[in-house]
Order: C-alpha cells, then sequence, then structure tokens
C-alpha cells in the first residue's frame, strides 16, 4: 500500500516537472515585469519612444513559476482518475475533461498553492492510490493483474497526459516530458520505477 512518504515524493516530483509547463501557460502580461524592462524617462525620451531597455540577467529571470507540493499532489489525483477510468470503462469522459482540468490548475497568475495546504491533498492521494491499488488487484482474471498490466495501464495514462498537453497548448517536447515524468511520479505510489528514456518498461519493487 502506498505510504505518506511514498505520496509526499511522488507529489514533489510532479510538481518540479510540472513547474516548466506552468511557465509555459501563464500569459507573459501576468508574470511581473523584469528590471531589466524598466528604462530611465530620460533615456527613452533621448533613444525613442519604441526603445527597450538590452537585455540583462537578472536573479530569478528565466525560472518557472512555483508550484506547491499541493499541486503536484493534485495532478496526480487526476492520474489515478485515469487509472480508475481505464478499469470502469469511462476513460473517454475522464479525458475530455483533463485538459480543462489541467489548464485551470496550471495557467493560474496566483500562487499555486500554501505549503499548508498539503497536509489535506497529500491524505487524499494516499486514500485515493490505496483504493485504485484495490481495483486493480480486484479487477479481472488473477493471471492479469500483476505489474506488468498495471506498466500497460500506465503506458496509457502517458499517452493521454502527453496528448491533453499538446492539445492546451504546451510544445511537443515539454510536453512528452512532463507526461514521462508525471506518470514516473504516479508510478512510485504503487512501487514502480518507470523508465522512458527506454520505452514504456518498469522495475517492478
Amino acid at each position: 500500500m502506498p505510504t505518506d512518504h511514498a505520496c509526499r515524493t511522488a507529489a514533489e516530483r510532479a510538481a518540479h516537472c510540472l513547474a516548466p509547463v506552468r511557465s509555459l501557460l501563464l500569459p507573459a502580461d501576468d508574470r511581473e515585469p523584469s528590471p531589466a524592462e524598466v528604462m530611465p524617462v530620460v533615456l527613452r525620451n533621448y533613444l525613442g519612444a519604441g526603445a527597450r531597455p538590452p537585455a540583462a540577467r537578472t536573479p530569478g529571470a528565466g525560472r518557472p513559476e512555483p508550484v506547491s507540493i499541493a499541486t503536484g499532489a493534485t495532478a496526480l489525483l487526476m492520474c489515478l482518475d485515469g487509472l480508475r477510468a481505464e478499469l470502469t470503462g469511462t476513460m473517454a469522459a475522464w479525458h475530455a475533461e483533463l485538459g480543462r482540468r489541467l489548464h485551470a490548475m496550471l495557467a493560474d497568475p496566483r500562487p499555486s498553492g500554501r505549503q499548508t495546504d498539503s497536509w489535506q491533498v497529500l491524505g487524499d492521494l494516499k486514500l485515493r492510490a490505496q483504493e485504485v491499488l484495490t481495483a486493480v488487484v480486484d479487477h479481472g482474471r488473477p493471471e492479469t493483474a500483476g505489474p506488468r498490466l498495471l506498466v500497460a495501464r500506465f503506458a496509457l495514462l502517458e499517452d493521454a497526459l502527453s496528448g491533453v498537453l499538446r492539445r492546451i497548448s504546451v510544445p511537443a517536447e515539454p510536453a512528452v516530458t512532463c507526461a514521462s515524468a508525471l506518470t514516473a511520479a504516479a508510478g512510485l505510489l504503487f512501487g514502480l520505477a518507470l523508465t522512458h528514456d527506454e520505452g514504456p518498461e518498469a522495475r517492478h519493487r
């Protein structure tokens, strides 16, 4: 069964892989202006109205917007919903809503959650993971409930995540990278070490 440590580790990894995607989805107008974009009035008048200051590297410039552990755990809850939907034949409905839910969560320019919010959502994550694991084990014939079929379900989840991220305007490469990392984070909840550099193979711990 998923442990508290596994849930927190998975949520931290999910938050880390979502940060670049959130940075891509946030409108430029919602980001705080860099000090490099501020030009003295006298210099602007001298150079012309359309002049812009030279690019300058400032501390924190180019870093993705922070994503909280609570947000990472919420994304993993969405992944678990997908695994459960695959078992119950409702994956199409889950897939249809996934893009909207991810975009609403990641494209909000406000802070993505306080650290104190993580305790409740981590508890929900642990409970949901236990429910999904039980459902996977009880689903179908005993010989079809082993690690191999579970890994196949994670491969399907990764493909779905990648496609949904593409549809909400995330470029191909970061979409694939994020989907792979998010699926691997979800695999930690079940004791799976998913390796995506060599295909959807896995080693069951």
